[in-house]
């Protein structure tokens, strides 16, 4: 016959069961592809080495954001073509605007998105231009609720440059990907929030264009009124990168750098200050997004997604012509 357990003993079983149980679990976890553990390293930039070490590993999902013909005559190997849309006109055809959430959710999961993935996109790199369009892929992202999500710093100018493999077979994610949205409406400004806070002394406007059409002598023909939002700082995105600089792809600015940019334009120091980036159509705004919110800390950015487009359209949108914005006392 056998004994039967002490209290002791029975309580002894049970811990070990339990703790084996724990392990098992922990074991699992382990073989689930997550992009925090399988793209370790990884920050809200990423170089072409990095990525190339990172191809095709599980949790890992390259965009290409350029166009079509771009992407068939070359792109890097295993990168889904995602050139929109990220962008759309809006039903009053003021503006252009984040598309439908129902769109975007479709499109990333035709790319093999999960929730759990890495998102690394990708452009042409060529200009600072190029580059806002990876922003824009990223703020938007950011916007449906997902934040694991990097640009390739020089985008696909710096991978040829760096003689890395390139492929025209088109790419067919393995699966389709499971990603939902979980939208995050804060990181968005509409036009009525923006037309409330103009002249509010808690919030900073960042008018991401150039400096002559902030300062109102030029204008894109299709912007109705010359001008920018009062009290804007001038932070051009075209100055974020070293793009033609000794013939440099897109490389963004150093920290430092941007640094001292946000400082000489008036951004305050107080990373929690509320920050409203705008542009024409809102892609640049987006750069604007990516520098002060992913590279210097910015908590609380948002990008007016309708921008002058939008807000020079609207005759209660007061705008400035023939001054800077931003007024040091």
């Amino acid at each position: 016959m056998i004994p039967a357990r002490t209290t002791e003993e029975s309580n002894m079983v049970t811990v070990m069961k339990r703790n084996l149980a724990i392990l098992f679990l922990w074991g699992l976890f382990l073989q689930v592809p997550f992009a925090g553990i399988a793209a370790a390293g990884a920050g809200p930039l990423v170089s072409v080495d990095w990525l190339a070490g990172h191809l095709g590993k599980p949790g890992v999902v390259v965009l290409d954001v350029r166009t079509f013909p771009q992407h068939e005559k070359g792109h890097i190997p295993g990168a889904a073509n995602a050139f929109g849309p990220w962008m759309t006109m809006n039903s009053r055809f003021v503006g252009f605007m984040m598309p439908r959430v129902e769109d975007l959710v479709d499109l990333l999961r035709d790319c093999g998105v999960d929730n759990g993935s890495l998102v690394v996109v990708y452009d042409q790199g060529i200009t600072a231009r190029d580059t806002t369009r990876s922003a824009r892929a990223l703020w938007t992202l950011h916007v449906l609720g997902h934040d694991e999500v990097a640009i390739l710093d020089g985008g696909f100018a710096a991978w040829e440059r760096a003689e890395k493999p390139v492929t025209n077979k088109p790419t067919s994610p393995a699966r389709r990907g499971d990603f939902a949205a979980r939208p995050m409406w804060n990181k968005l400004a509409t036009l009525p929030e923006v037309k409330a806070k103009v002249g509010s002394p808690r919030v900073v406007f960042v008018d991401t264009r150039l400096p002559e059409e902030h300062f109102g002598h030029e204008k894109k023909a299709h912007i109705k009124r010359y001008g920018h939002i009062p009290g804007s700082r001038l932070m051009p995105a075209d100055f974020f990168t070293n793009a033609g600089i000794d013939l440099s792809p897109s490389f963004l600015k150093t920290r430092k750098e941007l640094e001292q940019m946000a400082t000489g334009v008036g951004i305050p120091a107080d990373k929690d200050v509320e920050i409203i980036a705008y542009s024409n159509h809102g892609q640049s705004a987006a750069m604007g997004y990516f520098v002060l919110h992913d590279i210097l800390g910015y908590r609380n950015v948002k990008v007016f997604d309708g921008s002058m487009l939008e807000a020079a359209s609207d005759g209660t949108v007061p705008l400035e012509r023939n001054k800077w914005g931003y007024k040091t006392r």
